[in-house]
């Protein structure tokens, strides 16, 4: 009703009022997202929202966007949306890893690196072995992409594929522990350590499952991923239901920080009681 008096005094413009509600709407799903993900987790860097783009004019859609003003590493958008908190843009022009461009369709894989050139004397001895590496990357097919969009999830207004979570050992732990909670088994994790979108971006789409990757040395020396860290990548269909495990473990006494174990400390024991007995004498 209030709606149908501001279009008759023209204060505003239905059309652009319904697409401001669904945006408010959706940064606020997505902003109770990382507020769980946070909870739980305890995040040093923001969760990252990642989007594969068809026709790179989507990107005009997406509110507070920024284009890199040069080429970049795909590894860098990344880095800008949790450090910064920045929504990046990458269109397949803007960017000048090969391994990402060829990973995720950007690029048709070319002679050279279907033949191991990448990787033969770098990471593997032979050109035999260099083939069965570049065999197994993970690859979107060549063409269905254009773009990509990533950003601070709790400030998105794009609806994302997947979520990135960069953080330590204890804290993919506490993601695999939620990940099964329903299903049970184990989590495999597959990988050459290099090319880590191709693990975190290209394989988390093709399968639909979470992975869990080892940042790439681009990752480290470009996107300034740390010794320490690891890549989680959670199709956002199953995010809820890894949020869900968190909380029930969490309940049943599996947290982050992991707490530790208080015991009275042996050595100041034994000091006091010798301070004790010396102060008898």
């Amino acid at each position: 009703m209030r709606i149908n008096l501001y279009k008759k005094l023209g204060l505003i413009n239905i059309r652009g009022y319904i697409e401001d509600l669904k945006v408010v709407l959706c940064m606020s799903k997505y902003k109770e997202l990382d507020e769980k993900l946070n909870k739980y987790l305890r995040l040093a860097t923001f969760p990252v929202a990642v989007k594969l783009l068809r026709n790179p004019e989507e990107l005009n859609d997406i509110k507070f966007l920024k284009k890199p003003e040069q080429e970049v590493a795909l590894c860098q958008i990344f880095s800008y949306a949790r450090y910064y908190g920045w929504t990046m843009g990458c269109e397949k022009e803007d960017n000048v890893c090969p391994l990402a461009g060829i990973t995720l369709g950007f690029e048709k894989p070319h002679k050279l690196f279907e033949e191991g050139a990448f990787f033969v004397g770098r990471y593997n001895e032979t050109k035999e072995a260099a083939k069965i590496t570049t065999a197994t990357m993970p690859k979107l097919p060549h063409g269905q992409y254009s773009a990509i969009v990533s950003g601070a999830l709790n400030r998105v207004d794009f609806e994302p594929d997947l979520i990135l979570i960069w953080g330590n050992s204890a804290q993919m732990m506490r993601i695999i522990q939620g990940s099964l909670w329903k299903k049970g088994g184990r989590i495999a994790m597959s990988t050459f350590c290099d090319g880590v979108c191709a693990d975190t971006i290209s394989n988390a789409i093709l399968t639909d499952e979470l992975q869990i990757a080892f940042p790439c040395l681009g990752d480290r020396r470009f996107g300034m991923a740390t010794d320490t860290d690891l890549i989680a990548s959670i199709p956002i269909g199953i995010v809820d239901e890894i949020i869900e495990g968190m909380e029930k473990t969490h309940r049943a006494g599996t947290r982050y920080p992991i707490p530790y174990q208080m015991s009275t400390p042996e050595f100041f024991v034994k000091l006091k009681k010798q301070l004790e007995k010396a102060k008898k004498k």
